[in-house]
């Protein structure tokens, strides 16, 4: 899903309603002998869209269902492809009308049914997985910064809650970033979670200061969080609406890199300079693993990837490879997108062989 970024720095933030509980404290080196290693992938198959039923334009959200069929998300798309890499149907319907899409939209699969949240028009899209329309519901609560997920009969959402203008001080302040479930029906909303993320607040501007990160567990009773700069992945288990686990471990942060708008937002808004790099830039699930995407890059051996167990260990560590951006692992398998020679996109699913 995208979404306008803000500008991105981040401080350690505070967490509201935290029970007692220490961090899981692991040191810099995995579990695994062979960590660090660059994976060794063989290709299963690949999909491009020369064809022209559809286009890869933006690097896209990648779901799988239980029978194996393939959905990526992309600009006014929503694609389904078999199980061996074969172009089916574009779910996607623009507009406003029933089961259509404004534009920018998030979806997650459960069972035989896919949920797609329209940013534009607040609604809850409920298809099968052929993109039949089964129902449309109006959130009555909404908008919210992002859908994540689902659990049982409620839907997950964050929200994000602004001070009013006249509290802004050109400073960071906290931030309330609220985990909210909302009925199937769109009309009962309640509270799970309230996370505290740093952002930069004038008078004339709002910048993010933090990152939000959030992936549901395999069973979608937890939703693991990062939303800090550094380095720490927390554990929301959302029967009991707290936290029930904090880990993270030893990591050596990355200089930051200027983008280049740097020195006018600091001189406009004396706001407080970039030193290093977010240390998390992405989470995925993969049945009792948590895969962790690094800001540490390499330029031959690509992205740093960090593996941790259901209990917050820190079990392996390696690299993806150059010029690879992962979508979606599966066990040994890896969904990935890559770049031809004319900077064109290219789907890829990879068998991991060493």
């Amino acid at each position: 899903m995208k979404r306008a970024a803000f500008f991105i720095l981040a401080f350690f933030s505070l967490i509201l309603e935290l029970p007692a509980q220490t961090i899981i404290e692991n040191q810099d080196k995995p579990l695994s002998k062979n960590a660090g290693r660059t994976l060794q992938l063989n290709e299963t198959w690949r999909i491009t869209d020369e064809s022209g039923q559809f286009y890869f334009k933006y690097p896209g959200d990648l779901k799988i269902s239980s029978d194996g069929d393939i959905f990526y998300a992309d600009e006014n798309e929503l694609l389904k492809f078999s199980p061996d890499g074969k172009f089916v149907k574009n779910l996607f319907k623009k507009g406003q009308g029933p089961g259509e899409i404004e534009s920018d939209f998030a979806y997650f699969i459960n069972g035989d049914n896919i949920y797609i949240y329209d940013f534009m028009t607040v609604k809850i899209i409920k298809t099968d997985l052929n993109g039949k329309l089964i129902e449309q519901t109006r959130i009555e609560s909404g908008p919210y910064n992002s859908f994540c997920g689902l659990f049982k009969n409620w839907l997950i959402f964050l929200k994000d809650i602004f001070p009013p203008p006249a509290e802004r001080k050109s400073n960071l302040q906290n931030m309330p970033s609220v985990i909210k479930l909302v009925s199937s029906d769109g009309k009962i909303e309640k509270e799970s979670f309230i996370f505290q993320r740093q952002m930069f607040f004038s008078p004339t501007g709002v910048a993010s200061w933090s990152t939000w990160h959030s992936v549901p567990s395999e069973n979608n009773d937890r939703l693991y969080v990062c939303h800090t700069r550094e380095y720490l992945i927390e554990v929301l288990d959302l029967n009991k609406n707290q936290l029930v686990n904090r880990f993270r471990r030893k990591y050596p942060s990355v200089k930051y890199k200027e983008r280049g708008w740097e020195n006018n937002f600091y001189a406009r808004y004396n706001a407080p300079k970039i030193d290093f790099e977010i240390d998390i830039s992405g989470l995925s699930t993969d049945k009792d693993r948590l895969w962790v995407k690094t800001s540490t890059t390499d330029k031959t051996k690509g992205d740093m990837f960090d593996i941790f167990d259901t209990e917050g260990r820190f079990i392996d560590s390696f690299y993806l490879g150059a010029g690879r951006m992962l979508l979606k692992p599966i066990g040994d398998e890896l969904f990935v997108l890559e770049k031809d020679k004319d900077e064109n996109f290219i789907l890829i699913k990879y068998k991991i062989v060493g």
